[in-house]
């Protein structure tokens, strides 16, 4: 028995194999739920999260739902506000493709669904790119001679979907091509199977998704495109991706993914972008011809690489902003020093998306605003139209950065935007115009908010420890920042001896100073470790009867079985938990798993909610018995201190009374959420007991 932050934690019977799938498995998991659960509620009067049954949203039913994304539209609607739920997925629909691992897999389509009453019922799916039953090149699936090709059908992937109003724009990739200029890449390493470049797709709804656009090709499939990014602003839409000239790179797989993410790419990938100013969004005009962001094409490749287009560099995983008009690009780039120097840059762009009103001054090269004899990767940045009142701060920059290649333990570096944008505005401050690897040299540290040694640590100050899945939001002066961190990485990986944890540190000087780290999942055991967090804040809404309270905000995050990776066991997705606070942070909701069933896998959760946050919406997909599907749930905010209904099913009576007797005692009890506490006093007595019966509704 171990207890961590008052968490009773049981290890199955005879000390047990918590990687199995059958019932020790479920024990484990029991024991995850019922530990997490109790977090926090040791402060009384703390608000506890009550949620909704869950319901399966992706009723096409082609069991093999993946990516969905979820977003909350609210707009003017005759003399009130509309407030829509949207949904978007892919699903299969149509016949057997195959991965660059040559295995199968079926066609996908992606398909939007819409709630008008908070998630309570849905719409038929709409399927927006309808390419899973078309196909436009005829491939090998396995590299023998003795096989003919066959047809590789449409296969959409990973919607992303942006909403502004009433407005909503999706785009992904699509191997369903008829521009007669499609290439195919093979994969030797699997015996030359064979998979057609896919192109970016877009559809649109001007109407909170009631109705969509024809699915509109943006690319033509003479380089593989991945990574589509899109957004919105008061000024227009913007779209932007990568395309290799050689087609998808499988990768190494070094990292916690599986390859084939668009990581590694060939020398002369480019970041691609195209964005239509509002009127003609809603005009529906075509978004114009794509330009090349990025400067990476330089000449025609020769011998292995003839008849593609060739470069030293190549540009990844971009992620993309709108300032109305302005656009902010940031991508890890290949540093192409034909092995003197492994690794990758952050490079980062702004000008005007839609007009000449300012041209990207670097010309397409980007600055490089990491350490250029670091390996720099995943960037990511939150900005904000006003600055802060107090520190001026615009925007956060913010990256994985060490000095181990691919893989390697690595610390998350975070640079600050006071007053602008531009390279002069950042803190802590980079080189003047820092465009070439010499100039970057000039560049200082940024701050490292993850390290053990603290924010002025450099990498390697502590080479064991390492840092993943960072995220962020912005509020004014106010920073939340949380990363998945483990302090041996070696041992996290290869091992179950060490694990992930996820931790939220905090600033209220716009980054100028940090709160320490507090640990979110604390899990007293190191067969578990998290992943996929997330940290959602409320958006404003137009409706003056939903008043925005920007000091709440949720966490939430999954968990998975750590497996040895060294033995090529891809780690078990379990359940997906989320608090919520209503302080900047200060306290936190009990967590609550969202996500949790029997021999179910549950990952890749996306979170929305009300202004007030006192409502939330959450999608994610569940996998059973190889069926996976995209699930619902909403949740409500409430005051144990006022809910006598304790089991939530709407009436008080005698299971209520039986919670509230199975729970008698000081909390938090082993296991049990102090829901019984009706008074907020820590104990659950005679006093709660009182108000339970003066609250009786049963007959």
């Amino acid at each position: 028995m171990t207890s961590v932050i008052g968490i009773g934690w049981e290890r199955p019977i005879g000390g047990g194999d918590w990687k199995g799938i059958g019932g020790d498995r479920w024990h484990w998991r029991l024991g995850l739920i019922a530990g997490l659960a109790a977090c926090g509620v040791a402060a009384a009067g703390l608000e506890e999260l009550e949620l909704d049954e869950a319901m399966t949203v992706s009723t096409t039913f082609g069991g093999s739902a993946s990516k969905g994304k979820l977003v909350r539209l609210v707009y003017p609607q005759g003399e009130g506000f509309e407030k829509v739920l949207v949904v978007v997925y892919a699903d299969a629909a149509g016949g057997e493709v195959w991965d660059f691992k040559g295995e199968p897999m079926p066609a996908n389509d992606i398909f939007a669904v819409r709630s008008t009453d908070g998630g309570a019922t849905w719409s038929k799916p709409v399927n927006l790119s309808g390419t899973a039953g078309e196909f436009s090149a005829e491939c090998d699936h396995d590299g023998l001679e003795e096989t003919p090709p066959r047809p590789y059908w449409g296969h959409s992937q990973k919607p992303n979907i942006f909403s502004l109003g009433k407005n909503v724009l999706v785009s992904w990739v699509d191997h369903y091509v008829p521009t007669g200029v499609q290439r195919t890449v093979r994969y030797p390493d699997v015996g030359l199977v064979e998979v057609p470049y896919a192109a970016t797709y877009v559809a649109r709804s001007t109407d909170g998704g009631m109705t969509w656009s024809a699915a509109e090709r943006l690319t033509d499939g003479y380089r593989d495109a991945k990574q589509d990014v899109n957004r919105g602003s008061s000024a227009g839409w913007m779209i932007t991706w990568q395309e290799d000239p050689q087609g998808l790179q499988p990768g190494e797989a070094e990292g916690p993914g599986e390859g084939g993410s668009g990581a590694k790419v060939s020398k002369g990938t480019d970041i691609w972008g195209t964005s239509l100013p509002t009127a003609a969004f809603l005009a529906g005009e075509s978004f114009p011809e794509p330009r090349r962001l990025t400067d990476n094409f330089t000449q025609m490749g020769s011998g292995s690489n003839e008849g593609y287009e060739y470069g030293q560099h190549g540009a990844s995983r971009a992620n993309l902003g709108l300032m109305g008009g302005m656009a902010i690009l940031a991508y890890e780039e290949t540093k192409g020093l034909e092995g003197l120097d492994i690794g990758k840059y952050v490079r980062y762009h702004v000008f005007s998306a839609f007009d000449d009103s300012m041209p990207d001054a670097t010309g397409g090269a980007g600055w490089i605003i990491s350490r250029p004899d670091e390996n720099a990767r995943r960037v990511r940045f939150v900005q904000q139209g006003t600055p802060g009142p107090q520190s001026g701060i615009r925007f956060l920059i913010f990256f994985k950065q060490g000095l181990y290649d691919q893989g390697g333990p690595s610390d998350i570096v975070v640079r600050r935007g006071i007053g602008g944008f531009l390279p002069e505005h950042l803190d802590p401050p980079v080189a003047e115009n820092p465009t070439t690897r010499e100039a970057a040299f000039g560049n200082s540290y940024g701050l490292n908010v993850s390290s053990s040694a603290g924010l002025g640590a450099i990498s390697g100050e502590d080479d064991l420890e390492d840092a993943l899945a960072h995220r962020a939001i912005m509020i004014g002066d106010f920073i939340a920042m949380g990363y998945s961190w483990t302090p041996d990485w070696a041992v996290a990986r290869f091992t179950d001896l060490e694990h992930y944890d996820f931790f939220v540190r905090r600033s209220f000087d716009g980054g100028a100073t940090w709160d320490e780290p507090r640990n979110m999942t604390a899990f007293p055991d190191s067969t578990v470790n998290a992943k996929e967090p997330r940290i959602v804040k409320t958006a404003p809404s137009p409706d003056p009867d939903e008043p925005h309270d920007p000091s709440v905000f949720f966490v939430a995050w999954g968990t998975e079985l750590n497996q040895y990776e060294h033995q090529a066991e891809a780690p078990l997705p379990l359940d997906l938990f989320i608090t919520r606070t209503a302080d900047l942070g200060e306290t936190y909701s009990p967590p609550v798993a969202f996500a949790a069933a029997p021999e179910v896998a549950e990952f890749e959760s996306q979170i929305r909610s009300t202004a007030d946050g006192s409502e939330f919406y959450m999608v994610w997909q569940s996998t059973v018995d190889g069926f996976t599907t995209t699930d619902f749930r909403a949740g409500v905010a409430v005051d144990p201190t006022q809910n006598p209904d304790i089991n939530g099913d709407g009436v008080v009576d005698g299971a209520d009374l039986a919670e509230l007797i199975g729970a008698w005692g000081v909390c938090p009890k082993k296991g049990v959420p102090c829901r019984a506490d009706l008074d907020g006093s820590g104990v659950v007595d005679g006093t709660d007991l009182s108000i339970l019966i003066g609250a009786w509704t049963s007959p």
